[in-house]
């Protein structure tokens, strides 16, 4: 029973990490759109690199840091400011909320291994840690990827809007 307990905190945690993460995506790309009509302006500031998602908290504050700068150049009035900052604190929430989840299953990761006797492994538990976290970040971009929002808009498209393409 303590195997089955600690593989569903696990999991458990690991759907707080993804899911909030995915959530945070959906957030900032309704940002990006938003920021579609400043597109001259936004490309001259770099991207910041998914890279950083190995360290959430460096990623989050580049990204704020870049739109900062970016709306700060682009927005005209006191309206397009309060749109725009309200897409980025909802984004940087729902960051937090999955560094929390992220942090969980760390946690989450030392109890499985302390279930199979296993907890002083460091490079196991490293290694856990390190394919659930890419596990989360593959679960959180396929939801927002392009090929996967197409196919299911073609999906729930209705049956007479498909024989009219």
């Amino acid at each position: 029973m303590a195997y089955f307990i600690a593989f569903v905190s696990l999991l458990g945690d690991w759907l707080l990490f993804s899911f909030p993460l995915y959530q945070g995506l959906m957030e900032l790309n309704d940002y990006q759109e938003l920021l579609e009509d400043f597109d001259e302006i936004s490309k001259k500031w770099k991207m910041v690199s998914p890279w950083w998602w190995f360290i959430p908290i460096v990623k989050i504050q580049k990204e704020r840091t870049r739109g900062y700068r970016i709306l700060r150049e682009a927005t005209k009035s006191k309206s397009e400011r309060h749109r725009a900052l309200s897409f980025i604190d909802k984004a940087t929430a729902w960051y937090f909320v999955a560094v929390a989840g992220w942090l969980k299953m760390i946690q989450s990761s030392y109890e499985v291994l302390e279930a199979f006797d296993k907890e002083e492994n460091l490079w196991l538990l490293l290694a856990l840690v390190v394919l659930m976290t890419a596990g989360g970040l593959f679960n959180a971009y396929y939801r927002i990827g392009k090929k996967r929002v197409s196919k299911k808009e073609e999906e729930l498209k209705p049956a007479a809007e498909v024989s009219e393409d």
